[in-house]
């Protein structure tokens, strides 16, 4: 019971995440970005960092823009100028050929 627990664990952390240093104020990060990209603001994880899970990102070149948030009482939400980030995919493998038994 533990190993299938440690193994759906392994799973759940599996995929390639976006992320950064601590960001001190930073409650939401807002993204720009191909189809795939959220386009609603992401909430900051407790210490101002970014976590997001990059798993459905195009094969090939993914271009990001990145601005990190703050909400201020007085002057409402503020974001710091935006960041160019970019990454590559790779492919999967072409399809086995070739494949039969012998005897």
């Amino acid at each position: 019971m533990i190993i299938v627990m440690i193994m759906i664990a392994g799973i759940g952390n599996a995929s390639p995440f976006l992320i950064c240093d601590p960001q001190t104020g930073v409650t939401s990060y807002q993204l720009t970005g191909p189809a795939w990209v959220p386009t609603i603001p992401i909430p900051a994880q407790a210490d101002g960092s970014i976590k997001m899970d990059v798993a459905a990102a195009n094969v090939g070149a993914n271009a990001i823009t990145i601005k990190a948030c703050k909400t201020d009482p007085i002057w409402g939400e503020l974001c710091s100028v935006p960041f160019d980030y970019s990454f590559t995919r790779p492919a999967s493998p072409a399809k086995s050929t070739g494949i039969g038994l012998i005897k």
